[in-house]
């Protein structure tokens, strides 16, 4: 894995309180988050990043009621990641001045009606470090769609939370020879 820092960008999915934060998207993960220390290595990371050159990218997934885009809005009846509530925001620490933010997601691939790929290729990035939630859902779509379009995708494990250990699992042996951790990618920054 060749890191320059100028052309890499930490990719922050749903990095929002709907799951870091009290209630059942936070329950259905909240085991994984804890174990495995996600929260903690994802701020170590982002830091660490930040400091080192690496573009931040939001992708948060924002759900407008009045305007349904999607399965999962209509199927929520907007009433998850909801525009201008507090469970669409952020999760405290993550977001910095300076730091990109995707517009107009509404599918589990942070790719779908996104401008994602333009915010990549406008800053030169063709090292993607993925993280996020859920791992074999909207980290998985998103990872699968930055490979197919020939982006150096990598998943970035112990950044990541899904449901359950087998989950986990699966996913990252589909991707094998693409995940990493948070640590080897800061020593290899540092090379």
């Amino acid at each position: 894995m060749n890191i320059q820092s100028d052309k890499s960008a930490v990719l922050l999915i749903e990095f929002q309180k709907q799951w870091t934060e009290k209630g059942l998207y936070h329950w259905l993960i909240k085991g994984s988050l804890e174990n495995r220390n996600v929260m903690e290595n994802t701020l170590d990371f982002v830091e660490k990043a930040r400091a080192a050159g690496i573009r931040i990218i939001h992708a948060p997934l924002v759900i407008d009621p009045e305007n349904k885009k999607g399965w999962l809005a209509h199927l929520t009846f907007g009433k998850v990641f909801t525009k201008g509530t507090e469970k669409a925001d952020i999760s405290p620490g993550l977001f910095k001045k300076g730091d990109l933010c995707v517009t107009g997601r509404y599918a589990f691939d942070a790719f779908i009606g996104s401008d994602l790929e333009a915010l990549l290729k406008e800053n030169n990035i063709s090292n993607v470090f993925i993280c996020g939630f859920t791992t074999d859902q909207c980290v998985a779509k998103t990872m699968k769609t930055a490979l197919e379009k020939g982006f150096n995708a990598y998943m970035v494990s112990d950044c990541t939370a899904t449901m359950n250990r087998l989950f986990q699992k699966l996913t990252e042996s589909k991707f094998q020879s693409n995940v990493t951790d948070h640590q080897t990618v800061l020593k290899m920054l540092n090379n």
